[in-house]
């Protein structure tokens, strides 16, 4: 009767112990881990990128006018030196020609400014035999200085002439060379190889001195990439990248870096560098924007963990069903590991996803992150 007794106490007992285990278990927290992996850390700098065409050029016309004839179309490919749009030069045509008419009559006048030659011959001549008759004591001496005077006169007039005729004669064609550049410039021209993408004036519009008329933008592109002050030191010219693009799906494409700008946006606080993309051209669409990551340096069987594992420089390590905190420190640092130097051991798992929400020595169940 007493052992019958006794099993019908302990199995109550028993059975309230395990439906207490059950509960606990039941109740505990579930963790996301991951576990510690070894292989290469890479000390990379994130960035976000833009491709931009190379050179991008606003056409102006130098001189207003009528545009008598427009050669483009929206889209269209250019070529350096190609002729966009001629402006009218009928008035323009009018002023060279009154231009040579008046050169050709300056010209006239000095070949009759010979006439003034004329004259000091014969002015030479009366000087002559005025010292000839003074030399003889037939005329006075004032005579001979009156004949100089008469010589001197005349010389200062042909230089006087031709200094005037020469003047105005270099005026006329530099006047005349002035009115062609402005001719030349009344034909508008493109100044890279590109593709028309805005046309501000059209045919038989009437424009202004310094408006825009079209943009052109080159064929050729670059591909910004911006990086944040905290990154920017040591980043250099070679430097290996990879780049994706959001426009380019499923696809990522080796870079390096081609320049360094030293110099930050004033309203952003970040600096660009340029990276040599190993893309074909014709992919390469203006106003394509994405990411890259550039490489620093990289370090071979790194232990590492996600980078999300990380809180105020220390991790949430899973031990026994346990958690418990491990300050570390840290090494390399990429966009989605980080390289561990001390705090870890490598068969440690730590906690990856809603770290705020655990407490050191919460019992926990884990889950292995996908």
């Amino acid at each position: 009767m007493k052992i019958g007794l006794v099993f019908k106490v302990l199995i109550p007992i028993a059975l309230v112990s395990a439906a207490g285990f059950y509960i606990l278990n039941e109740s505990a927290s579930v963790a996301v881990v991951a576990k510690v992996e070894r292989h290469l850390a890479v000390n990379a700098v994130p960035s976000s990128v833009s491709v931009l065409a190379e050179k991008e050029m606003l056409i102006k016309g130098e001189h207003g006018g009528r545009i008598a004839i427009s050669k483009i179309e929206k889209g269209g490919l250019v070529s350096f030196g190609e002729v966009l749009m001629e402006l009218d030069t009928g008035d323009l045509d009018l002023l060279i020609e009154k231009a040579d008419n008046d050169i050709a009559s300056a010209n006239r006048r000095i070949e009759i400014g010979s006439a003034l030659q004329i004259d000091l011959d014969v002015k030479n001549d009366l000087l002559s035999d005025v010292e000839y008759r003074f030399s003889r004591g037939g005329v006075r001496e004032i005579d001979v200085t009156n004949a100089k005077r008469a010589v001197k006169k005349v010389e200062d007039d042909i230089a006087r002439s031709d200094l005037q005729n020469e003047t105005l004669l270099l005026d006329l064609e530099n006047k005349l060379k002035s009115l062609n550049r402005q001719k030349d410039q009344m034909t508008i021209t493109s100044p890279i190889d590109g593709i028309v993408t805005e046309i501000y004036a059209h045919e038989g519009d009437l424009i202004g001195g310094g408006s825009t008329l079209a943009k052109v933008v080159s064929l050729t592109r670059m591909v910004e990439a911006k990086v944040s002050e905290e990154y920017f030191v040591g980043l250099k010219v070679g430097m290996p990248a990879r780049v994706a693009f959001l426009g380019i799906e499923n696809e990522r494409f080796d870079a390096k870096i081609e320049r360094v700008i030293p110099v930050a946006d004033a309203q952003t606080q970040r600096f660009t560098v340029l990276l040599d993309v190993e893309i074909a051209d014709n992919r390469l669409d203006s106003g394509l924007t994405g990411d890259a990551t550039i490489t620093l340096d990289e370090r071979e069987n790194a232990m590492q963990v996600p980078r999300q594992a990380l809180v105020n420089d220390a991790v949430l390590v899973v031990e026994n069903e346990t958690v418990s905190r491990r300050p570390v420190r840290l090494g390399y640092k990429s966009v989605t590991m980080l390289e561990i130097l001390e705090g870890l051991s490598d068969d440690d798992v730590v906690i990856v996803e809603d770290i705020h929400l655990f407490e050191e020595g919460e019992r926990v169940k884990v889950v292995y992150q996908d």
